[in-house]
């Protein structure tokens, strides 16, 4: 370019032009090294040293590079583990980012690549993954400017499926009514499919191309906890499956069978071996293919009272909660291959100046009346209250069963959320999974050297550990508390303060949000557990869930707020994975927002993390005081 034409070029537009241009070369630096290259055949993908030290928008260009070269270095996007691969780098992305930006660009490109290899290998797996990636997005963020997109890619992938003209005709009238502004409409004005009729299925059906045959979804080897008089059973299928179970019928001699039916799966003939167990309720599992499209799991018991059956998604799975009558072994504790290890009080140290609470001393200590369920026992050291004053003016509040019965809480569980390859939320460099194990740490230091409960940890390390296996931990430890603990996230960087939460049935869309995150799954999967949870709900651990979380919100809330300007947000209720089948009062805490500027800055503060710790430990102690209080004063 002539120089006569920079100078009629304003400088403000050079400047911008200069700024361009570096962020260019930056990217070309940064991501250049990041790639494979791969011979023919090889595969092709970020490399793994190089990921960890990109930000999250440089993973993303990379992988939006990758992206490109499989669609045109032929050399490459022949294989489809490749284009696998790379719909699998940006569902790692999505996972880490999905509270920001990224989060929903990069779900769209999971949905885009798998229909890509669909489109080039006819694998009909790539084609469901990509409509499920799609309607996933449409679920968690349908506020996004891609949500409208997401749902006619899924129609799309959808119209390619025989039989899915339902489905089609579904997806386009949700585009019509919640998107009526949005840029697909006119793509589908006059797309709507014809309904097939029952003869015209029939009748296609018996025309020279045979119908398609569905996939069978692989099963993987069962997990499993169990302890004396309580067992947990999930099953993997890869793909989502009908599923039914009975009792079968029992003959002398024989252990009480319990038989777990899978539609449309099978089961490897070298996953075929029965599994058997010495000690616990589970006396063995006898996986078995009961006919061409069907998998029977035959689990054998020392005794049975009765089970709980329920589905979890994404990943799909099956979960099976069996109560026994107390006739297994007697040691308690999980037992099998599957059974995660346990951490006592004495391995659950936090550092040296985590904060104490003081024991009480304005009142003697209180004798607990234990009338029944002797496995439960009072603390060895009783928190201490004084006595309450008698309101003649007011009505008594209604005592729970667990204060009518007088029971003690002798071991708690911590949970601190998230872990491993899951990082939880993430801003300003910090990571949920971290903020949560150092805190869990510190509440687990407390509640066993201050008010002496027995305390047991599901992490204490950075791993990951499913959702469904923390609650079995909780239940195969006997314990009388599950606390779960997190940090909050939003959009909105504005949005602070500090909520509790217990197992129930959304009532607001914000709770329904806070469960989608927590849950790594979408808004719609959370409304199909309502069924689940109507069936499980006892009202006495919903009450006592209740009280426990009010207790340790106030405390938090109370606490906190004597040296830090904190928002109340309350105590409510969402439908939590992580809380389904808790046999014990259970609860969920969001300490403080991790996207706030200044709550982030708070929790990178020791002293704060000490607060929370001290006043979670002091909510849970409030808490079982006023059973104690209760009980006696009945």
């Amino acid at each position: 370019m002539p120089l006569t034409l920079f100078a009629l070029i304003p400088f403000a537009r050079l400047r911008g032009l200069a700024r361009l241009l570096a962020a260019f070369l930056v990217f070309v630096v940064a991501a250049g090294p990041a790639f494979s290259a791969p011979k023919t055949g090889a595969k092709a993908g970020i490399k793994v040293e190089a990921a960890e030290k990109m930000t999250a928008e440089q993973q993303y260009r990379a992988a939006k590079d990758l992206e490109d070269r499989l669609e045109h270095d032929k050399s490459l996007g022949k294989t489809r583990d490749n284009w696998l691969n790379c719909a699998k780098t940006f569902r790692k992305i999505h996972v880490s980012e999905r509270r920001n930006e990224l989060g929903p660009t990069s779900l769209f490109m999971v949905g885009k690549t798998y229909r890509r290899a669909y489109d080039l290998f006819k694998a009909p797996q790539d084609l469901d993954a990509a409509m499920k990636s799609f309607l996933e997005l449409a679920d968690i963020y349908p506020g996004h400017a891609l949500a409208d997109d997401a749902l006619y890619e899924a129609a799309e992938c959808a119209r390619m499926t025989p039989g899915h003209e339902s489905i089609v005709n579904d997806l386009y009238r949700k585009i019509a009514t919640l998107y009526p502004q949005g840029d697909q409409i006119e793509k589908i004005k006059g797309k709507e499919l014809p309904q097939k009729s029952k003869a015209n299925t029939q009748q296609s059906a018996q025309g020279t191309a045979p119908p398609t045959q569905p996939r069978l979804a692989a099963l993987s080897p069962v997990k499993y906890w169990s302890s004396d008089d309580y067992c947990r059973i999930v099953l993997e299928p890869d793909a989502p499956v009908p599923f039914s179970a009975k009792i079968l019928p029992q003959t002398d001699g024989q252990e009480r069978r319990l038989a777990i039916d899978l539609g449309q799966s099978f089961v490897d003939q070298k996953n075929r071996q029965p599994v058997q167990m010495r000690t616990g309720l589970l006396k063995a599992i006898r996986p078995d293919q009961l006919s061409g499209d069907t998998t029977r799991i035959v689990l054998e018991l020392a005794s049975f009272s009765g089970y709980k059956i329920f589905s979890l998604s994404d990943p799909f799975r099956v979960i099976v909660d069996i109560r026994g009558g107390g006739a297994g072994a007697k040691d308690g504790r999980p037992s099998g291959p599957a059974a995660s290890p346990v951490v006592t009080p004495q391995m659950a140290q936090a550092p040296d100046d985590a904060a104490t609470v003081k024991k009480p001393v304005n009142g003697p200590a209180r004798a607990v009346v234990s009338l029944t369920e002797q496995k439960k026992h009072s603390p060895l050291a009783v928190v201490t209250s004084p006595a309450p004053s008698p309101n003649k003016g007011k009505p008594r509040e209604k005592l729970s069963l667990a204060q009518q019965l007088g029971l003690g809480i002798r071991k708690i569980v911590i949970d601190p959320g998230h872990g491993g390859k899951d990082p939880g939320a993430m801003a300003f460099g910090l990571k949920e999974k971290d903020i949560v194990l150092t805190i869990s740490k510190k509440v687990a230091k407390i509640l066993h050297e201050t008010y002496r409960y027995e305390v047991v940890l599901t992490r204490t390390k950075d791993v990951f550990i499913p959702l469904e296996e923390r609650t079995a931990i909780a239940n195969t430890q006997k314990s009388d508390l599950f606390v779960s603990i997190h940090t909050n996230a939003h959009s909105d960087q504005s949005k602070n303060g500090i909520e509790t939460y217990f197992l129930n049935l959304a009532t607001d869309a914000n709770a329904m949000r806070v469960a989608a995150l927590e849950n790594a799954t979408s808004t719609h999967s959370i409304s199909e557990m309502q069924d689940i949870l109507s069936a499980m709900m006892q009202n006495s651990k919903l009450d006592e869930s209740t009280r426990l979380a009010r207790f340790v919100q106030t405390n938090l809330v109370s606490g906190l707020g004597r040296s830090y300007k904190l928002r109340n947000l309350g105590v409510k209720q969402a439908p939590f994975y992580v809380l389904i089948g808790a046999e014990m009062p259970a609860i969920l805490t969001e300490i403080s927002f991790i996207t706030n500027p200044e709550e982030a800055k708070l929790l990178q503060n020791e002293q704060y993390l000490d607060l929370i710790a001290a006043h979670i430990a002091a909510g849970i102690a409030a808490y079982v005081d006023h059973h104690h209080t209760a009980a006696v004063t009945l």
